[in-house]
């Protein structure tokens, strides 16, 4: 929750404000003058907390990348502990899709990502993937998880624009005899489950790294 107009500025309270100004107007519609105004304060004042532009956009990465737990699990393998986390970083995801942009595209660079980095980088490790292997291992994964939800929640939510019919739905407008094998899917296509989807593309992409 963010902390209200009179309380003292800190650099969690301006990523918190930040964080809550891209969810409502999105990466195209914010400003540093926005965030300002939303925190009471000139934009200058915001520069006491963050570096630039840049490094705010870094904050609020890690502010989103550190609310999936990654708990330590003593007796978990490998594949259990990265099964956990990639599940848990796309719940914080969902729940802030006009944000995906932003961690799609950037790399991570505060210590506080590194530090994950650096721990999701020895999980790998201890299932015997290393060296070029292990980034291009952990890269699949973080890509995977980033790439299917984008899919499951539209780009119509990142880009804040009204959400259109289902695939179903519209599919079925058009002619079975020129997309027979599509219209014999639709029934099947229409008890699609995004949470059963994402545990059958890991599971594959899992079984082909470990």
């Amino acid at each position: 929750m963010m902390a209200k107009t009179g309380d003292p500025l800190t650099r969690q309270r301006v990523l918190e404000a930040a964080l809550q100004l891209i969810e409502r107007d999105g990466l195209e519609g914010f400003s540093m003058r926005k965030l300002g105004a939303m925190l009471g304060v000139e934009a200058m004042s915001l520069y006491n907390h963050v570096e630039n532009k840049r490094a705010l956009f870094d904050g609020v990465i890690e502010l989103l990348i550190v609310q999936a737990p990654y708990p330590e699990q003593p007796d978990a393998t490998p594949r259990e502990e990265l099964w956990v986390f990639a599940h848990a970083f796309r719940d914080v995801l969902r729940a802030h899709p006009r944000t995906l942009p932003l961690v799609a595209t950037s790399p991570l660079r505060t210590p506080a990502t590194l530090a994950l980095l650096e721990r999701l980088l020895e999980t790998v490790h201890r299932a015997n993937v290393t060296g070029v292997q292990a980034i291009y291992a952990l890269q699949s994964i973080v890509g995977f998880t980033i790439g299917k939800t984008l899919l499951d929640v539209g780009v119509t939510s990142v880009a804040g624009l009204e959400p259109g019919p289902n695939g179903p739905t519209v599919w079925q407008q058009f002619p079975a005899e020129h997309y027979p094998t599509l219209h014999a899917l639709l029934p099947d296509i229409a008890q699609w489950n995004p949470d059963r989807e994402f545990d059958f593309g890991l599971q594959a992409l899992f079984q082909s790294l470990f």
